[in-house]
């Protein structure tokens, strides 16, 4: 079995950044994902050009900061700050347009793309992609580009119109309180007893600490400390060995 356990958030701060570093020293992580509309996006781009970084996708990203591309072209994911508006109320939105979430979409990969990052695949924050609001439009963006895309069946079932490859699973349990070696070793036997040949993506949100600054930005915070630990430990690692369990990254869908 191949399993890909993507870093989201990265470019958030620049203490998540350096745990997302440390987990791709450490062997098991080989994707991440980058958020080109936050603070540290700069030093993301900096550990990459050092090569600290291997692979790194887009975090499609609309429930937070401002938008890459002008806000008078996307009014329905803005608010009159032009700002994004919260996922709580982008999510229930009836007014979301297609065309403009394809237009924000299409302006942060570019935008990554002239940050010097070598795009592989492309996900979302708060799987902003993946609701009903927005599905169709990132579903749309998504095929055009024509990278490999996380799976979009997680949230609202089905995903027969993205027409680009996908992981077989993508689970959300390695999280909060499903952070925690037990837990993350359970998930995988069974993963392995059902598809042993197949790629199980998990998504991550490591950090060193908990700062200030992540602690605005995110209300996820103490947790990621201790996926951090979880995602450096070297007894871990030679478990995943043992099982017979491959990291890999998106990579893999480009052979």
């Amino acid at each position: 079995m191949k399993l890909i356990l993507n870093a989201d958030d990265f470019g958030l701060t620049e203490s998540v950044n350096l745990a997302i570093a440390d987990c791709f020293h450490a062997g098991m992580v080989k994707s991440t994902t980058v958020m080109m509309n936050q603070p540290a996006v700069e030093h993301a781009a900096d550990l990459y050009r050092q090569g600290l970084i291997s692979e790194v996708g887009l975090h499609f990203t609309v429930t937070a900061g401002k938008p890459i591309s002008d806000p008078n072209l996307i009014p329905s994911l803005v608010d009159n700050d032009g700002e994004f508006f919260d996922k709580a109320t982008l999510f229930n939105k009836q007014n979301v347009s297609s065309v403009e979430v394809g237009i924000e979409l299409n302006a942060q990969y570019q935008a990554a793309l002239n940050m010097g990052f070598n795009i592989n695949h492309i996900d979302s924050h708060h799987f902003g992609g993946v609701y009903r609001a927005l599905k169709q439009g990132f579903t749309q963006a998504v095929n055009k580009i024509g990278l490999p895309a996380r799976r979009t069946d997680n949230i609202i079932q089905g995903q027969e119109l993205l027409a680009v490859p996908t992981p077989d699973v993508f689970d959300m349990g390695f999280y909060a309180e499903g952070a925690t070696i037990e837990h993350l070793k359970a998930m995988l036997l069974a993963y392995q007893d059902q598809k042993p040949s197949g790629t199980i993506e998990l998504m991550c949100h490591p950090a060193r600490r908990v700062t200030e600054e992540l602690k605005a930005l995110s209300s996820y915070t103490d947790s990621r400390v201790e996926e951090w630990r979880i995602l450096t430990n070297l007894e871990l690692s030679l478990w995943l060995q043992e099982q017979g369990i491959e990291c890999v990254g998106f990579n893999t869908f480009h052979r």
